[in-house]
């Protein structure tokens, strides 16, 4: 047994009213990587976007529509050079169409979880966006 080992924390319930139809699918907490700064807070997964509301700070939200995702992957987090030791080996990355990298690192196995949810879900929404479906 590891001597400083903590339980994580569940990510509390979502602190907005989500508009008709969109419905929240799986929260946890997450740490948002955005250049030196490592922003602690809550990821939420709903059918229409993710949003990453942050703990402290003015600028609470961070919110990705799937119709703006254009790619995404579980790679090694972003390492600043004096990084601090122990730092996510890996990261939830998702790039958008407009070509902002957004990175949240969070327990690995959960990472793996996510990943084929946020690409199916930006692949419906692409396949909206280009035509395919009906929106």
């Amino acid at each position: 047994m590891r001597l400083f080992r903590r339980k994580p924390r569940p990510a509390p319930p979502l602190p907005i009213d989500l508009p008709a139809g969109e419905a929240c699918d799986r929260s946890l907490r997450a740490t948002l990587l955005q250049g030196k700064a490592a922003i602690k807070g809550s990821l939420y997964l709903t059918n229409r976007r993710l949003l990453f509301y942050a703990d402290r700070g003015e600028a609470r939200w961070l919110i990705v529509p799937f119709d703006e995702v254009r790619s995404s992957g579980v790679y090694p987090a972003p390492r600043v050079a004096m990084g601090a030791p122990g730092a996510a080996a890996e990261a939830l990355f998702v790039e958008t169409t407009k070509g902002e990298q957004v990175w949240w690192a969070f327990a690995a196995s959960e990472e793996r979880a996510w990943l084929p949810l946020v690409q199916e879900r930006a692949q419906a929404a692409a396949g909206v966006r280009d035509g395919d479906g009906e929106r």
